[in-house]
């Protein structure tokens, strides 16, 4: 998701992104970012103010990365129920796209840097998907159920589908599409 690490500042992103990946975000050192990175370690100083500030801006790049990647799915004249299976597929493939960006995205949604970012880059993934929600409600597609709920619904699958990928199942188009319509299934009314 993050681009192929062409600057100095790149190079320091890319290298946190893989170490939190691989080892945890404890193991993402600035000493082991830098060396990853190929610079010395005061340099990661001149491109971020601290370590939680690069591995914060890791994350919010790959939510960036995500939500251009599912806005095209959201736009179009198509009913919310189509547009709701496209969304829901355009994210897993973001995702599956670079499973260690969705790795760091686990573990840092489950650290203390997640309430430091104040889940402003989460929000405009989570806006996406809530204007779907009430598009569908409008047209009576959808339940009228709480939106957290239907966001669960909707997210915890490709959790799921992702981490059984990482283990080596990888699943087939025909079973995205059916997980894509379960998901469906879950919100129609």
């Amino acid at each position: 998701m993050l681009t192929t690490p062409t600057t100095t500042r790149d190079k320091l992103l890319r290298a946190a992104l893989e170490i939190a990946a691989r080892d945890g975000l404890e193991a993402a050192t600035t000493a082991a970012i830098a060396s990853a990175a190929g610079v010395a370690e005061g340099t990661l100083y001149r491109h971020f103010p601290s370590k939680d500030d690069l591995l914060i801006e890791v994350y919010r790049g790959i939510k960036r990365a995500v939500f251009e990647a599912i806005s095209d799915g959201e736009a179009g004249g198509e009913a919310p129920d189509a547009r709701l299976k496209r969304v829901w597929r355009k994210l897993y493939e973001a995702y599956r796209s670079d499973a260690e960006a969705f790795m760091f995205g686990q573990r840092f949604a489950e650290s203390s840097l997640s309430k430091r970012e104040g889940g402003a880059a989460h929000e405009q993934i989570a806006g996406a998907v809530s204007r779907l929600r009430a598009a569908g409600i409008e047209r009576g597609l959808f339940k009228d159920l709480p939106g957290d709920l239907l966001a669960n619904l909707f997210f915890a699958p490709v959790g799921h589908m992702l981490k059984t990928e990482l283990k080596g199942r990888r699943w087939t188009d025909a079973e995205l599409d059916a997980t894509a319509e379960a998901v469906l299934d879950s919100w129609r009314a």
